[in-house]
């Protein structure tokens, strides 16, 4: 009985598909079950295209669009596979949660559809489950990523306008690429084009190598005869700002660089904390009383050894404006303006922490020097205003470098004025 369903579900046969049920009306119950003997005959009928099989298949078992088989996935799968609207629209009909099912590769019907250029049933799949469109795979690759790899750009432009999510635009997948990383690495030409015209990535990311798409140009560009496609590329990214990552303006860190950065931050911070607490605690403490020779709450140092305690103040801000200069710098380099929202206000608000820091430091020496150290404390707070206004001026190059590494808002226009010829859209 097994394989007379199967046969049937093969040719399409639904006057035998009928009298199979006549006889036993618990068969397909047994397919749910695991019992069955024979293929799926959901999948069968989907695989060979018959669409009338299968929408009577739901009508008389409408549970059977969940089973999935190890090998072929859910019926969805196939469908999506073979590019079979009509099929595809009952499937999800009947069960459109099917659209999150995986197959033993972690796919989901959608990133079928998207790897084999199937626009039409992708389409139908992002409106019925737009989440199973942002489903991040085992190896952090996005359905763009996929589109990109089995260069489908049909596909990579329908869920542009489909997905508007920035941020899962420019995601990076586990070797941290881009999909403009990976359409650069695959010198897809027209890709590369339309990414850089209808998205706002970032031309200059670095991947998980520390390599920027112009680094991956240059490394494939003689992997193959295809130097024409070699000029245009390279005339693309050009257009747009793109540079190996040692021609950047702003320092970029690596991910290998981010661990060095880390524990800069903590031993720079564990310097400026000990610079500070000793210039408010000198050496040898301060007068508890006042006398004829000196006033309480002054440093005993700057009494017993002058000098010292002048070369000792000289010595200890320099050390500290130098930790807080690096501290500045790393939070800086960290926060990647245009990429973190409210990037700007933290970069003002850690400008403003640490100079508070640095004249409270300063006031701290004035306030436990005796008054015959006043031309070290004048030194002194003068230095601390010419290194404040060193980081404002500092701070402001590099929001102006950031500005110029923004990506370009009107790409096309762009283009346009440096000679390169656009063709039309294309539209699934």
């Amino acid at each position: 009985m097994e394989e007379l369903l199967c046969d049937a579900a093969l040719r399409g046969d639904l006057e035998s598909l009928r009298e199979i049920i006549a006889k036993n009306n618990y068969i397909l119950d047994k397919v749910l079950l695991g019992c069955f003997k024979g293929k799926n005959p959901l999948h069968v009928a989907t695989s060979t295209g018959e669409a009338e099989f299968v929408l009577k298949l739901l009508e008389i078992k409408p549970k059977l669009a969940e089973v999935i088989d190890a090998e072929l996935g859910a019926a969805l799968h196939i469908a999506s596979a073979n590019g079979d609207l009509k099929i595809v629209e009952a499937l999800v009909e009947f069960s459109p949660e099917m659209c999150m099912a995986r197959d033993r590769d972690g796919n989901n019907p959608l990133h079928i559809a998207a790897m084999k250029g199937k626009v039409d049933v992708l389409k139908k799949l992002v409106e019925t489950c737009p989440l199973a469109a942002q489903v991040i795979l085992d190896r952090g690759d996005t359905i763009l990523h996929l589109c990109v790899k089995y260069n489908q750009l049909a596909s990579l432009l329908l869920l542009l306008e489909m997905i508007r999510d920035p941020e899962f635009v420019r995601s990076k997948d586990a070797n941290g690429n881009t999909i403009l990383h990976i359409a650069v690495f695959g010198k897809r030409f027209e890709i590369i084009k339309h990414v850089l015209i209808r998205t706002e990535i970032f031309v200059n990311e670095i991947n998980g190598a520390g390599w920027t798409a112009m680094d991956l140009y240059f490394f494939v560009q003689n992997r193959s005869d295809l130097e024409e496609v070699d000029v245009h590329i390279k005339k693309v990214l050009r257009a747009t700002g793109a540079k190996r990552r040692g021609q950047m303006a702003v320092i970029t860190p690596s991910p290998r660089g981010k661990e060095v950065m880390q524990t800069l931050m903590v031993v720079s911070s564990l310097f400026a904390t000990m610079a500070f607490q000793v210039g408010v605690n000198p050496p040898a403490g301060v007068w508890q009383d006042d006398s004829e020779e000196h006033l309480a709450g002054k440093a005993i140092l700057a009494y017993k050894y002058p000098k010292s305690y002048s070369c000792f103040l000289y010595f200890n801000t320099v050390g500290f404006l130098l930790s807080s200069c690096l501290i500045l710098f790393l939070l800086m380099v960290s926060v990647q303006l245009p990429k973190r929202r409210g990037g700007w206000v933290m970069l003002v608000m850690s400008l403003l922490t640490i100079m508070t820091t640095a004249f409270a430091y300063t006031y701290s020496i004035i306030v436990v020097s005796p008054k015959h150290m006043i031309a070290v404390t004048n030194t002194i707070l003068v230095s601390v205003i010419l290194w404040a206004l060193m980081m404002i001026l500092l701070a402001v190059l590099y929001v102006a470098n950031h500005e110029r590494a923004r990506p370009k808002k009107n790409r096309e226009t762009m283009f346009k004025l440096k000679g390169i010829k656009l063709e039309p859209p294309i539209r699934p």
